[in-house]
């Protein structure tokens, strides 16, 4: 990839496209290598799956103008102003739910926990249930399925009886997650981005102060 300056609000533009692009070639390459089935028909669905998030924080963080301090209401600014503007297919539970079950556990512990309590307390201010009704979710992840590519459904109180479990543990909703379906909506979404880019000045301001830090010199 060839040195492009930007000094012009059309320079900062072009430039996007072009980070942009090549930033999809790698993520179309990564989830397709994720997707593909091994010999025993198995495949790498939670690689996947934060290979998804990852990316929606990358835009979401270029929309809010950090790469260094993401936050759900950053990401939900995103898909609501560039995916979902009715707010019905990435509903602001569903979002709850990828960033607190998936993105936080898969980042640090690879695996989301068999049954996520959405009681849990927390020290931090911006715990995303507190409060809430409690539900035990667990989770199912797919390489495709229907849409909405995130749904959280009520199954009934169940034990968990796939997992190992030290003790009888029980869910009663289930989230299930399509990958195809999320990096499709966040690939269209980009398009909707750079629109947005060429119009607004403060969109411009953000993209390039991320760049300060994506591009340290």
């Amino acid at each position: 990839m060839p040195v492009l300056s930007f000094v012009s609000d059309t320079d900062v533009v072009r430039f996007a496209k072009a980070l942009l692009d090549n930033r999809v070639e790698t993520f179309n390459k990564d989830i397709a290598i994720c997707l593909k089935a091994d010999r025993d028909g198995s495949h790498a669905y939670f690689p996947a799956l934060i290979t998804c998030i990852a990316f929606a924080d990358f835009l979401s963080g270029l929309n809010a103008g950090t790469l260094t301090d993401q936050k759900l209401p950053q990401l939900k600014a995103y898909v609501w102003q560039f995916i979902d503007n009715t707010r019905t297919v990435y509903t602001a539970d569903c979002l709850d739910v990828l960033y607190e079950c998936f993105r936080h556990k898969l980042a640090h512990l690879a695996l989301p926990y068999a049954v996520f309590d959405t009681t849990t307390k927390s020290s931090k201010p911006s715990q995303t249930f507190y409060g809430q009704a409690q539900r035990l979710i667990t989770w199912t992840v797919h390489a495709r399925g229907p849409r909405p590519p995130i749904q959280i459904v009520g199954v009934g109180r169940t034990q968990i009886l796939k997992t190992p479990t030290p003790w009888p543990v029980f869910y009663d909703h289930r989230a299930i997650v399509s990958v195809s379906g999320l990096k499709s909506d966040i690939i269209k979404s980009i398009p909707k981005y750079l629109r947005y880019l060429e119009t607004n000045h403060s969109a411009r301001n953000h993209f390039k102060d991320c760049m300060q830090i994506y591009f340290p010199y």
